[in-house]
């Protein structure tokens, strides 16, 4: 159908209007030759303007020759005129094509982001999803803070896997972490200063920016949250990923999670924002409790999402809000409708019940951690003692590496970019790059295979952070 907007200012009768914009449409190429347009009728009531007034406009296209008219089938863009011979697309066929030659073919994506997805139970996720499709109760609007049942069933997970202290009523599923911080956004009855970690989450940032709230980069300490360059700060609210520090991939040691929570305790204003994003994949010692069950005095607002153990796709996620909090979004939110499915809903609530989320988890941690392992296992064996550093704390889905050779970060990125290899600098997330900063990278092989890991570190070991030689006199 065509959609046309009026403009009554313009001194244009209604008809010429829409003879003009369909014009313009055939010559741009957007309808496209012998392309079939609505009838009058149907026009006419789509836009809400007389059965004539469109019978105007099509006459004067007709008699133009741009529109042919064929006796009981309608009105069609005539072939014949001189648009038959417009290149409709050419030009940016031209121009794909040309970047296309200059674009060299990737050959590794060392992405951070990137989850493992062929290990997937597609088959157990496909059961339950027909199984659902037969509950007429998923086609009808659901409670705005997401499904009960699938509340329910978050709360007895993080309680036992993450020592989170929560209930259905304290649970708020939502379209993932940015629509989660989004309401988080919203909910704040006045615009306090949020401080973030430097680096972090970028996105996180430019929510809260976008949200019109003041931010204030507090540069990590030891790779961790510096609580007390924040206690000299107009910040109320703090975000940080103290489980698993993103991107540094440090721990927040339980010196600095107590008095962090003493800092948010003191003020009633006061609130800590806690995502921990990929908890679920550790692999050397205990799981690191989640900062939320330490709490005692109701200031941790919990998040966490689906997007690392099942998939960003059904972009899924969670926050665990105190009494407060909840209270408040209960009375000032209820009007915003869950945006995830209530089939996507149900799935996942089954899964988690019927314990394949667990499997899968257990799975996916032993596959995770056999990559990273083999990822440092070539590292250690290909590259130069001294050249490098490996941090990351046995956990998540990528590694740190720390260069200390010769090259410069925008040359070592001009080799990579050569050999169709895809990294992520660690500068591309800080808010302010310190000076005395090294070329550091994550290096993530969740999607890898092992032979892409061996093949990918061998590439960056010859062909990126291979030392230049020395010139011979």
């Amino acid at each position: 159908m065509i959609t046309i907007s009026f403009n009554p200012d313009s001194g244009q009768p209604i008809y010429v209007q829409i003879y003009e914009y369909i014009k313009a449409e055939i010559l741009s190429g957007r309808l496209a030759r012998q392309e079939k347009l609505p009838s009058s009728r149907s026009l006419a009531s789509h836009l809400q303007v007389s059965r004539s007034t469109v019978d105007a406009a099509y006459s004067q296209l007709v008699s133009e020759g741009y529109v042919e008219a064929k006796e009981k089938r309608g009105y069609f863009v005539n072939p014949l005129t001189h648009t038959q011979n417009f290149p409709v697309s050419q030009p940016e066929k031209a121009n794909h094509h040309s970047r296309e030659k200059q674009a060299l073919p990737l050959s590794c994506d060392f992405n951070p982001d990137a989850i493992d997805t062929a290990h997937f139970p597609y088959s157990i996720w496909k059961s339950i999803g027909k199984r659902q499709l037969d509950n007429p109760d998923n086609f009808q609007m659901g409670d705005p803070l997401g499904d009960r049942e699938l509340r329910h069933a978050i709360s007895d997970y993080l309680h036992g896997s993450r020592g989170v202290n929560c209930s259905p009523e304290t649970i708020v599923v939502g379209a993932g972490l940015d629509y989660l911080l989004q309401m988080l956004c919203i909910l704040f009855e006045r615009k306090p200063v949020i401080a973030l970690e430097d680096p972090g989450y970028p996105r996180a940032r430019q929510i809260f920016l976008s949200g019109g709230y003041r931010v204030l980069d507090i540069p990590l300490k030891k790779n961790c949250f510096d609580v007390e360059r924040l206690e000299k700060t107009a910040a109320d609210i703090c975000y940080v990923t103290p489980t698993h520090q993103f991107p540094s991939g440090s721990v927040m040691p339980i010196s600095r999670r107590q008095k962090l929570l003493f800092w948010a305790s003191r003020k009633d204003s006061r609130y800590i924002i806690e995502d921990d994003h990929d908890s679920e994949f550790r692999y050397k010692g205990k799981p690191i409790p989640a900062l939320q069950s330490l709490d005692n005095s109701q200031k941790v607002i919990y998040i966490g999402t689906f997007s690392r153990a099942v998939s960003p796709a059904i972009r899924m996620g969670y926050m665990v809000l105190p009494p407060l909090l909840m209270e408040r979004y209960r009375r000032r939110l209820s009007g915003y409708a869950c945006p995830v499915s209530r089939m996507g809903q149900a799935i996942m609530t089954d899964f988690i019940r019927e314990g394949y989320f667990e499997k899968h988890l257990n799975r996916m941690r032993k596959i995770y951690k056999g990559k990273h392992d083999r990822m440092i296992e070539y590292i250690t064996g290909l590259f130069p003692d001294g050249l490098f550093d490996i941090t990351g704390d046995n956990a998540g889905l990528y590694i740190i590496l720390h260069y200390y050779g010769a090259l410069t970060e925008e040359e070592l990125k001009k080799r990579a970019d050569k050999n169709g290899i895809r990294l992520r600098s660690l500068r591309e997330y800080y808010a302010n790059v310190p000076a005395d900063y090294l070329p550091t990278y994550l290096l993530g092989f969740a999607n890898l295979e092992e032979n892409q890991i061996k093949e990918g570190i061998t590439d960056l070991a010859q062909k990126v952070f291979s030392e230049p030689k020395p010139h011979l006199s």
